[in-house]
Formats: C-alpha cells, structure tokens, sequence
C-alpha cells in the first residue's frame, strides 16, 4: 500500500543528500570542499584535507567545530487532475478532490561537530565528527490532493564519522574512515475507501502510517595533492551504505465492514544510499585570491525502488524510483580581505536524480542552481566564526504517479495522483570553531 519515506524537499546535492556539513564550504556551495579548504568539517569531506589545517596554523595541534544551518524549503504544489477508480465508482476514474498545498516543509535546523588532532612525533592527523548526511521532513494535510501517495514524510540519519590522514610528503596527504549511520524513516498515506459510491473523498479515508529504523556502516576514502605550492587537488569516495529499516505497519481509519483491515504488522524495507565521488580544486590566483572548483557524482542508480515486506503475509508494498545517477559542479571565490576577515562565494549546478515517469510528491526533485555567499572572522588567536547564506532556484517539476491499493482482491482499487511544484531553498549557516 506504501512505502517507507523518501523526504520531500532535498536539501543542497542531488537527491535527498545535505550537503550542508561546512559554513565555510556553504558560502562557496560546495566548490573545493575535497580539496582541503573547508577547516576542520574535512573529517566529512575529505580526511586527507585535514594536513592542511596544521600549515596554516602550525603552532596548533587540535581544532574543533560547531555548525548550525537552518535550511528553509518553500514550494507550491498544484493539483492538475488527480483521480481515483474503485468498485464504488464502478471502476471509472474520477476526481479525487482535495487541496493544493503551499510549504509543507517548515525550516529545519541541521547540525554538525567536528574534532582533529594532530598526532606528536608522526605526519598523521585523526578527527572525528557527527554529521546529518541524508534526509528532511514534511507534512501534508489529510485532505489535500496527494494524500494517497502521502501525508507525512520524514527520512532522518546520524553519522558518525572517525577518521585518521597520513601525510606522506609535502606533496601527497591520504586519509580514510568509517561511516557508522542511524537511520530513521517514516511515511503516512492516506487509502481510498473502496466502497463509498461514487468514489472515495477526504471524510472516508483509511490510513497508513509505516515506520521503520536502522543501523548500518560505510566507509570514505580521500587523496590530497599539492602539485605546487599554490594548488591542491583532492579525490574523495564516500561508500554506498545499505540499510536494512526494521519497523511497524499500522492501517486506521475504516469502518463497518473495512474494519477488518485496521490494525498492525511488523515490516521491513532496504533503504540504498549512494556512493559519491568528489573532486576539488584550490588554487591561489594571489597570496589574497582563491580559486576553487568541485565536481561529485552521485550513485542514486542503486535505489531504484523501496519495497516493504509486512509480516502478516500482506503483498509487498513497492515504490519505483527509477533513480538515475546525477552530477554536480561548482566554482568559487574566497578573498582574504585582511588578517581577521575573509570573504567567499560561489555557484553551484545540481542534475536531479529523479525521472519523469515516476516522480512523486515524496520527492518532486528538478535541476537546480545556487548562489552562496559567505565569510569567516577571527575573533581572537583561538576563536573564529563562519557565517554563510545560500539560495537555490529547483526547475519546476511535474508529478504524474499511480498508486494501487487492495491489489488481488474484489476491492481492488488505484489512484493516480498528477500535479506540478515549484520550489526553491534558502539555507542560513553559522559555525564556531575553537583551535589551540
């Protein structure tokens, strides 16, 4: 009947991937965050990165960091035609009313802590952070038009991230670590009432609510080079991490004779996260002016669909993504305007996982462009604070996807839910880091 969430309103990168893990790397979206330039939330975008932070300031041996980013979706959906066919209607399609729906996602806070020390008598660095690398939420009313693909949708994950970097010359720094992940999922869907006549509407609805959590762990692998001592270039793999979410069915809402299908089943789902590839640039035009460059791809091909297996013997529940793999690109500027002040920006081009024949409400994802800008100031010798802004403009997108419902059985029953969105993201970061 349903399946467990992928969230609405994707956050930075492709997909439901937040790339929103560095206030410094915001204000450049993300343009050279592999190639070291991004303090100590290295940990999570390359661990080889973090040798740089002992060249920049060599009388230090830790360094630490608190992020916040605020990140505020705003988006309109618009019904264009949803329909409904069940034994009530005779089989035909009709309208299955409801609403339009403005901003279902509220502002969401997104945090991160960061740790590096450098190691004594050895060329070797180890940090450790707690990030969130994947996942937003929404919520729908229960009488707007795409209610039986959704009414609430959330996906949130922690990660843990230890890692270590060697530095095996000047000119090359490796660095590696592990991702060990909590993930947790949930999606509510409204059921057509099979028997109302004339169709079902809003007032007879059943419900589905399906929730599920997990524990699972991958690994990130990251190369720096120094070809000359104005540029750095950096490779960094993040592994694919599958998890296997263990959870509960709950149906509600049915009456009379449809009574009989409330009620509760454990379920479980596979839930494929992709691998990503960066690559990043740094370059110092002058001892003032940096130049930096991103490009990532995303494996989003393996999560082609979500499917539930109940326990109560109920036919899986299976959504087709159709996930096709995606790129990214980004370019920026940071200017070191005096001792204590820097300033930076970029653009940023995000393709979209998502294909026409089955985008859904849960993730009407489109391509999209950002702007960021951004700055740090030193406060004092061990203090500095990062602020960045980012906005991202996401193409419209269209929404045209059946779901089916009883199947196999004389209430047999199918919704087609059709529908546009227009979107777009504002992001506001703010970062404390503390060195000594």
């Amino acid at each position: 009947m349903a399946a467990f969430a992928l969230p609405l309103d994707s956050a930075f990168a492709t997909g439901f991937f937040i790339n929103q893990q560095s206030v410094i790397g915001l204000g450049r979206v993300g343009a050279g965050s592999a190639a070291g330039a991004d303090g100590p939330s290295g940990v999570f975008f390359n661990p080889a990165g973090l040798s740089e932070l002992g060249r920049l300031e060599p009388e230090k041996k830790t360094w630490t960091s608190f992020g916040l980013q605020v990140i505020a979706p705003r988006s309109s959906l618009r019904d264009d035609g949803s329909t409904a066919a069940t034994p009530g209607s005779l089989g035909g399609d009709v309208p299955s009313g409801g609403r339009d729906m403005r901003n279902p996602g509220d502002p969401t806070p997104i945090g991160n802590l960061f740790f590096v020390r450098r190691l004594t008598d050895v060329p070797a660095y180890v940090g450790f952070g707690i990030t969130e690398p994947f996942g937003l939420k929404v919520k729908f009313r229960e009488d707007w038009f795409g209610r039986y693909d959704a009414i609430e949708s959330s996906l949130m994950t922690i990660n843990l991230g230890p890692v270590a970097a060697w530095e095996l010359s000047r000119e090359v720094t490796l660095g590696g670590g592990l991702d060990v992940q909590y993930a947790r999922s949930t999606l509510t869907s409204a059921i057509p009432n099979p028997a109302v006549p004339g169709g079902p509407t809003p007032a007879t609805d059943g419900k589905i609510r399906i929730r599920g959590d997990s524990w699972a762990a991958g690994y990130n692998l990251g190369l720096l080079l120094r070809p000359t001592d104005r540029t750095r270039v950096g490779l960094h793999f993040r592994s694919p991490i599958d998890h296997r979410l263990s959870g509960s069915s709950r149906v509600s809402g049915f009456t009379g004779a449809l009574s009989a299908a409330n009620g509760r089943s454990d379920a479980k789902a596979k839930l494929k996260l992709p691998s990503i590839v960066s690559l990043g640039v740094a370059h110092n035009l002058t001892d003032r002016l940096l130049l930096l460059g991103q490009v990532e791809r995303y494996g989003w091909k393996r999560s082609d669909e979500v499917r539930v297996r109940f326990d109560n013997g109920g036919a899986d529940a299976v959504r087709r993504t159709g996930f096709r793999n995606a790129w990214a690109a980004a370019l920026g500027l940071e200017y070191a305007y005096s001792s204590a002040l820097t300033l930076r920006g970029g653009v940023r081009f995000d393709e979209t996982p998502t294909v026409d024949a089955y985008r859904d409400t849960t993730l009407p994802d489109q391509k999209r462009l950002w702007l960021g800008l951004g700055a740090s100031w030193k406060v004092a010798e061990q203090w500095a604070l990062d602020f960045a802004f980012a906005h991202a403009r996401i193409k419209r997108a269209d929404i045209n996807v059946e779901r089916t419902f009883f199947d196999g059985t004389p209430l047999a029953s199918s919704a087609r839910v059709s529908g546009s969105t227009r979107s777009s993201v504002n992001t506001l970061s703010f970062a404390l880091r503390y060195a000594f």
